[in-house]
């Protein structure tokens, strides 16, 4: 021990008890006081106090993923701060290049607008001229055909046409041709065709009268469809139908028989078929349409009459017909094919 601690020693024993007291809390002080210590420069880095890693009571340590963290919050921060310049950069660019694509799609609208007036004014131009060629006098019709005429003369087909020589071969459309022509209740169908440069052709296709119907002291020509073609006093070599339902009133050309008389018309045509098939039509000059339960066929030229049933079985009984026709030659009366052919018999009944 130095002479200095030695002396401090020898006055603290004879210190009172109040300085003893303040000794000791210097001391203490100076005790819990850091001590400069000049060689701490000189250790090494190793051996230096390292405030991470040592453990300190009553002090929390920070890990290394924090201060990393932490370093990276600094980074990201300093990043931000500095590149907020660029973003507003960023922000101008993508402004600028918005605008320029609005201004592409304008202008690229506007070609679009202006190419397809062009065209517009192209070919507007290419129909007037193509107009203005089809009405020059290159086109006048010098000449109407007609074809397939039998019943209607050419005459009044071109009559009901409306068209005249030395007309534009354009100047009406085809439908409203076939429309005037189709008016006369004999013509079904009509097609027109246009013989450049100046030449129409005109093709029909006739209804044909297939029967007759009794009207006063004239007759009705009607086709196999029931269309009323014709009204005259002339009676044509043609089957009478007996017993239609069609009110007087729609008993007119150009008109057609109502559904009931249709559907019984029907029963008719195959009638007429069969008996062509077996050498009969010529014998039919009636057919009684009133009870579609049991149609009678007139056969004027041999005196008889004919019940045929509802139509059915036709074949097998057109054949009976013609052997009791053979049989009963030069007789009057009535043949009964009404029943059911298997089972009931056919017989003819002479009329006294």
């Amino acid at each position: 021990m130095s002479k200095k601690g030695k002396n401090e020693e020898l006055n603290f024993l004879y210190m009172d008890d109040d300085n003893k007291i303040k000794k000791n809390n210097k001391r203490a002080e100076n005790k819990s006081a850091p001590r400069k210590n000049k060689s701490s420069n000189n250790k090494p880095k190793d051996q230096l106090f390292n405030f991470e890693e040592e453990i300190v009571i009553g002090v929390t340590r920070k890990n290394k993923g924090n201060v990393k963290e932490s370093n990276n919050k600094q980074v990201k921060n300093t990043k931000t701060k500095k590149d907020t310049p660029k973003k507003n950069i960023d922000k101008k660019t993508k402004q600028r290049i918005k605008n320029n694509r609005k201004t592409q799609k304008k202008r690229r609208s506007l070609n679009l607008v202006g190419q397809t007036f062009k065209w517009l004014v192209l070919i507007s131009a290419l129909i007037a001229s193509i107009i203005f060629f089809m009405m020059s006098p290159l086109f006048n019709i010098v000449e109407i055909k007609v074809n397939n005429n039998e019943k209607i003369s050419k005459e009044t087909v071109i009559s009901l046409s409306k068209i005249q020589l030395g007309e534009n071969l354009y100047k009406y459309s085809k439908r409203s041709i076939e429309k005037n022509i189709k008016q006369n209740p004999y013509i079904e169908n009509v097609n027109i065709k246009r013989k450049l440069p100046n030449i129409l052709e005109i093709n029909v296709e006739e209804r044909k009268t297939t029967f007759l119907i009794e009207y006063g002291s004239s007759y009705i020509y009607i086709n196999n469809q029931g269309y009323i073609l014709e009204i005259s006093q002339e009676k044509l070599e043609l089957p009478i139908i007996v017993g239609i339902t069609t009110e007087a009133e729609q008993l007119v050309a150009g008109s057609r028989l109502n559904v009931d008389d249709l559907e019984r018309l029907e029963v008719v045509l195959k009638i007429i078929e069969s008996a062509n098939s077996n050498s009969l039509a010529q014998y039919i000059s009636k057919i009684n349409i009133e009870d579609k339960q049991n149609y009678a066929l007139t056969l004027e030229t041999e005196n008889k009459v004919a019940y045929l049933g509802d139509g059915s079985n036709l074949s097998n009984k057109m054949l009976y017909l013609k052997v009791i026709i053979e049989k009963e030659k030069g007789k009057e009366g009535e043949i009964f094919l009404n029943g059911d052919i298997n089972k009931d018999k056919v017989f003819f009944r002479e009329k006294i």
